[in-house]
């Protein structure tokens, strides 16, 4: 009986049994199936980033259209899922611009999942591109002063900061580096012969090489972790120690992505420097070198940053690394550092002009 039906339902109707199957198995099919697919994509296309989508399908996505399948997911759906956040965010006082930054990176990520749902043919539009967006690209334009950098870098010891994350904070700031590179960063790419941090271009967020020398700053600062982290590969191994322990662990792992942020919250209430953030430290460097008289290309060059320049000419043919122009840099921002940190008290720390006469003084400009 069920081949007469099936036999007549083709012949007769024009029906395809195994499509019209394969349509109810996709109308049924709930978003949290796609998720496994989606996560793998990225990791095989090498993005950056894979573990933080995770974290926000997991926590914002998930719970809101998780189990409901995709082809009743509604725009109404998409917008709850960022008024869930922007109305969890309102209610914490350290929430990055009221939650709307996490808005944005979580409703991108749901985006780019119902797009392959869409590819897939399990969907035939997206509802995620549709809402009216509460999201906001993060942008700040915090920058330590004088006097706060003198703060962070003497009074870290007495906020109860770990010292390996302590000096991972300093060398955040004498290297003006991402805070996940510096997590990551092994003592087999600390090349001691050349005094230069040598990053593959897994291992930088641009996805470019990156070889940042090291001043005189940043190298006392991996020889004073050192004691602490050197059976592990890790030269900021997450570890809490306050003494230099008898023997080393070999088995420390990186910082979480929350480890220097916690510490500089706890920074911002006891030493007074209100509204600090891990990556202010990467502005601050860069800003400050140019106002001593370096050209921006230079601060450019140390953030590894992108110039915009697309074309096949500096992206393929244009290798060269500017180690060059960044040990210029690198050097003009530890004499500067030298001059804030080494200041015996406030009242002694010199001003932005006196800093740039004794830059000019000290011939590194040429």
């Amino acid at each position: 009986m069920e081949y007469e039906a099936l036999y007549e339902s083709v012949n007769e109707y024009g029906k395809d049994p195994v499509f019209e199957e394969q349509t109810k198995k996709a109308k049924e099919q709930p978003f949290a199936t796609l998720i496994d697919e989606y996560l793998e994509l990225g990791r095989l296309k090498g993005k950056k980033f894979v573990h933080e989508e995770q974290r926000y399908l997991a926590t914002d996505v998930l719970p809101v259209i998780g189990s409901k399948p995709l082809r009743e997911i509604t725009t109404e759906d998409i917008d709850q899922i960022q008024k869930n956040i922007v109305l969890r965010s309102s209610k914490r006082a350290n929430a990055t611009q009221s939650g709307r930054v996490t808005a944005k990176h979580v409703i991108g990520c749901a985006r780019r999942v119902l797009d392959l749902a869409c590819r897939k043919g399990l969907i035939n539009h997206n509802p995620a591109k549709n809402i009216e967006p509460l999201g906001i690209k993060g942008k700040r334009e915090r920058v330590l002063d004088f006097r706060e950098m003198w703060l962070l870098w003497n009074k870290m010891d007495e906020c109860n900061i770990p010292p390996v994350t302590a000096n991972a904070i300093r060398f955040m700031l004498a290297t003006m580096q991402r805070g996940i590179e510096i997590r990551h960063c092994r003592y087999s790419a600390i090349k001691t012969d050349e005094n230069i941090w040598h990053m593959t271009s897994g291992d930088t967020k641009s996805g470019r090489m990156h070889r940042v020398p090291l001043n005189s700053l940043a190298l006392s600062l991996v020889q004073s972790v050192s004691p602490y982290t050197s059976a592990c590969p890790f030269v900021f191994g997450a570890t809490r120690a306050v003494n230099v322990p008898d023997t080393p662990s070999t088995t420390l792992k990186p910082p979480t992505s929350s480890s220097y942020q916690q510490a500089m919250r706890r920074l911002r209430s006891q030493l007074g420097i209100h509204d600090i953030r891990p990556h202010d430290l990467r502005r601050t460097g860069a800003t400050w070198i140019t106002a001593v008289g370096l050209p921006k290309l230079y601060a450019r060059l140390m953030l590894n940053h992108s110039d915009g320049d697309r074309d096949v000419t500096g992206e393929v043919y244009i290798q060269y690394g500017y180690d060059f122009e960044k040990r210029k840099a690198a050097d003009v921002w530890g004499f500067v550092l030298e001059r804030i940190i080494n200041s015996p008290t406030f009242d002694d720390i010199p001003t932005l002009d006196e800093v740039r006469e004794l830059v000019r003084a000290s011939g590194l400009l040429t």
